[in-house]
């Protein structure tokens, strides 16, 4: 069992990353052949779907422990499915991580946009980290109602940034 975890959208970013687990992790640049990653129509954060031909930039997190396994999957929105994928990292090494996938009966949910890291960097990173904080607190101090957790995530730009990308 891989203890990789194969980032492409939010948590690539190590300031999120660190939000949501509490720790300061390393990573390495990867890509992933063969998926894509798109917008979804109401959130900020992006799916991943297999596409022949497609290459998916991110970053690879390793030997993460059980307790941030539990935690990023309470994180993560619960329609994505855990997968192993095959990464090809910048030094060289290819191996199998998990990535959160949008499995295919979902993926009516995507726009046909690309998810662009910068659009999210320059209008959403810095709330999103807030907000990652606070579902970091909650989940370790009395846990976080599932009810609650989706009115985190499931955001909606404001008029002004809806188009942003």
């Amino acid at each position: 069992m891989s203890d990789a975890l194969f980032t492409y959208g939010t948590l690539q970013f190590p300031e999120v990353m660190e939000a949501v687990t509490g720790l300061a992790l390393p990573w390495v640049k990867a890509e992933a052949r063969g998926f894509a990653q798109f917008r979804f129509s109401d959130r900020i954060y992006p799916g991943l779907v297999a596409q022949e031909g497609a290459l998916t930039q991110g970053r690879v997190y390793t030997n993460l422990s059980h307790q941030t396994w539990e935690l990023l999957d309470r994180f993560e929105d619960p329609i994505y499915r855990r997968e192993l994928v095959e990464v090809y990292r910048s030094d060289g090494l290819t191996i199998r991580a998990h990535a959160y996938v949008l499995p295919v009966a979902q993926q009516h949910l995507l726009s046909s946009e690309q998810w662009q890291m910068d659009w999210f960097s320059d209008v959403h990173l810095d709330g999103y980290v807030s907000r990652c904080r606070l579902f970091y607190e909650a989940i370790t101090s009395e846990g976080l109602p599932e009810g609650r957790k989706q009115t985190l995530w499931k955001l909606t730009d404001p008029p002004e940034n809806s188009q942003a990308c």
